[in-house]
């Protein structure tokens, strides 16, 4: 029924806001209003309409909106009726109460004395329904003064430093200062109407933790790459005994010569006995020679097979030199390293 007979008042608004003239006052605002132009009138006037049918349908947040940009394209004092019904009908106490004292405020003796009753009987109903809460902002020492952005109900309220008295409708509240370089301060407080409170919103540096370079840790080097054993010594070994072996076998078959030659002089009639004997002198000789040189041979091949021993695989890598440190402390002293 409530609901009705507001909704009867607005209407009934409509013909005196829609009026020729009815947006020549400009809002209580420090920024400067919108130029008034044709364009801006009439879009004002449509957007006022709707809002008046919106409120009737019931749809407060929408009709809400409309009535704002009505005001925002032409500015008149008789819209913040308006704005202040709806926002009671939001329960948004504080914003219908700031709204009603605008409209007293600029509307002035223009307004009949039956609706200036009215809007005065709201006005001290509405005052009953809201808090002032003075918000300090606490920084951690007395020579930071940080700016920091306040926000009421996750609504934003403008900035401040050090404090700002607000008015907010009764009930649960959330107050929110954030600033850059700090921590976030969120307070959530229920106030009670026709109440004054003091709330501490502590604004608390953003402490940046030092960067942390990790120390290269001492790593071992790897140890190089295994070498393969000279083979120089087989080689030369191998080469040796081929050399040795090769003279044997010449040898051996000039004495074997010499040998036959001797066996076919003894053979022949009336031969000299100074050529037997320079035969049989051939074939020592070249005998001897080949003697000698077998016995290198078997020599230098015992030690190809050593040095084909000892040169197979890898080198053994090189040791490290030893680490030694003095330790010195009081009465005490001492070595650390590694070997």
């Amino acid at each position: 029924m409530k609901n009705w007979m507001r909704a009867t008042v607005l209407a009934c608004a409509v013909q005196v806001a829609l009026a020729p003239g009815a947006y020549a006052q400009a809002p209580a605002s420090p920024e400067r209003p919108p130029v008034r132009t044709a364009g801006n009138e009439s879009e004002g006037r449509a957007r006022f309409g709707r809002g008046i049918e919106l409120y009737k349908e019931g749809n407060f947040h929408a009709a809400l909106a409309e009535f704002r940009a009505a005001y925002a394209a032409a500015p008149s004092w008789r819209i913040q009726y308006n704005l202040g019904q709806t926002l009671y009908q939001l329960q948004d106490y504080a914003g219908a109460l700031a709204a009603f004292q605008v409209y007293v405020t600029e509307g002035a003796d223009k307004i009949e004395p039956a609706r200036r009753t009215e809007v005065d009987g709201e006005i001290a109903k509405l005052v009953q329904r809201v808090a002032t809460v003075t918000l300090i902002l606490a920084p951690p020492a007395a020579d930071q003064t940080p700016t920091a952005e306040i926000l009421i109900d996750d609504e934003a309220k403008g900035s401040a430093t050090g404090k700002l008295e607000v008015v907010v409708s009764a009930g649960r509240r959330k107050f929110t200062a954030s600033a850059p370089g700090y921590r976030t301060s969120t307070r959530v407080i229920d106030v009670a109407g026709s109440t004054r409170v003091e709330l501490q919103l502590p604004l608390e540096p953003l402490v940046v933790a030092p960067a942390v370079v990790a120390k290269p840790r001492e790593t071992t080097p790897p140890p190089p790459a295994p070498r393969s054993k000279s083979r120089l010594p087989f080689w030369l070994g191998l080469g040796a005994t081929g050399l040795a072996a090769g003279g044997t076998i010449t040898f051996a078959l000039l004495a074997k010569r010499e040998h036959d030659k001797f066996q076919n002089e003894l053979g022949i009639p009336n031969i000299a006995a100074e050529s037997l004997q320079s035969t049989r002198d051939a074939t020592k000789q070249n005998a001897l020679a080949a003697d000698i040189l077998g016995g290198a041979t078997i020599a230098l091949a015992t030690y190809t097979v050593v040095a084909l021993i000892l040169t197979s695989g890898h080198e053994s890598p090189p040791k490290q030199a030893a680490k030694v440190q003095p330790l010195l402390g009081p009465g005490a002293v001492g070595l650390h390293g590694s070997f």
